[in-house]
């Protein structure tokens, strides 16, 4: 019978095991978890007692660091353009068709070079008519000369062969200039960067013909932001990356407009580039490193550290309340004004003293 009994027990028990739910299981578990840690707390309160120690699990520990003078610099970096002022879009100066383009992109030209030509057959016509005319009027005017020289004729009809003559070789000249304007070419040295004419096709004046580039005289501009204006100055040493040649060389400011552009708030700063390179194209990307900012004993702290009010800056400061190798420390707050920033550091102007600790 008692074996019976106790054989009933056991099932219930196992059955009761057997039919617990879940979050049950979930609650038990927390908190055997929340009594293991009580205990391991408890042991290092106990260590920390031993030791001489005081623990709290309220406190955050905390780096304690000495500022030291140190050397701090600012660099301005600005995207710019390569330029050249030898960018030339050469544009028609006579309306007509198009009636040969003697080059191609690419090719090198020279001064007063003939790049393309347009249909000036009216104004040819118009020459040689002119031309004809004018052999004419020369012709009577000698004569009428010769007859007036031994008082023949009137005054009259001397002056008016003269006169007759001299316009002649006017409109002449005036026809000739307007004929050459027919004629496209190359005010500079240069490549031909691109070519905008088509043979058979009319233009305007004023239309944008060819560009010829002289690649000996480039530059970048860049336009930095009027905060700057004062700090910049032609001479200034730069460092300047092509990202996509990825090239890196130093050079120099060589312009510093002091002018402000009122749209944008910027000024313009240009600088030359070195030696002839070819791979160096206009209108390049260029990105230019200014260090308008540098001093050999700055006081500077992580950009980290640093809070802030709504209108104030302030740092928590540390001293020790003795000398012993585990002293205890006096935490204060700190009003400061810092300076420029670079490299996740901050200069502090003014609140801070060489030998201070910051925390």
């Amino acid at each position: 019978m008692k074996k019976l009994i106790i054989s009933s027990l056991v099932a219930a028990f196992i059955a009761g095991c057997g039919s617990e739910s879940p979050s049950d299981k979930l609650e038990k578990l927390q908190a055997e978890r929340d009594r293991i840690e009580a205990q391991i707390e408890q042991l290092k309160q106990q260590i920390a007692a031993e030791n001489g120690d005081t623990l709290s699990k309220d406190l955050t520990p905390v780096i304690v660091e000495k500022i030291t003078p140190q050397s701090f610099e600012h660099i301005i970096n600005v995207q710019g353009t390569v330029e050249s002022d030898n960018n030339i879009m050469i544009p028609a100066q006579y309306s007509g068709i198009v009636k040969k383009i003697h080059v191609t992109e690419g090719q090198s030209v020279k001064e007063g070079q003939l790049l393309a030509e347009l249909d000036g057959a009216i104004l040819e016509n118009t020459l040689a008519e002119l031309e004809v005319n004018l052999e004419l009027a020369k012709t009577v005017f000698e004569r009428q000369s010769r007859l007036w020289e031994k008082e023949i004729g009137s005054e009259v009809q001397y002056l008016q062969a003269r006169t007759n003559m001299e316009a002649l070789e006017k409109r002449l000249a005036a026809t000739r200039e307007q004929y050459k304007l027919t004629k496209i070419t190359s005010p500079i040295d240069g490549n031909v960067d691109e070519v905008m004419l088509k043979q058979g096709e009319a233009v305007a004046a004023g239309f944008p013909t060819i560009r010829v580039v002289r690649l000996s005289e480039l530059k970048i501009a860049a336009h930095l932001s009027e905060e700057y204006i004062g700090q910049v100055k032609a001479g200034q040493p730069v460092t300047v990356r092509l990202p996509v040649l990825n090239k890196k060389f130093d050079s120099t400011i060589s312009t510093v407009s002091q002018v402000i552009d009122p749209q944008n708030r910027t000024f313009l700063i240009e600088v030359l580039l070195p030696a002839q390179d070819e791979a160096i194209q206009p209108n390049s990307l260029a990105v230019l490193s200014i260090a308008n900012y540098r001093t050999s004993d700055a006081l500077t702290v992580p950009v980290d550290v640093l809070q802030r009010t709504e209108d104030r800056q302030f740092l928590f400061t540390a001293q020790a309340n003795s000398e012993s190798q585990n002293p205890s420390w006096t935490v204060a707050k700190v009003w400061v004004e810092t300076g420029y920033r670079a490299n996740n550091q901050v200069e502090i102007l003014n609140g801070l003293e060489s030998g201070d600790h910051i925390v």
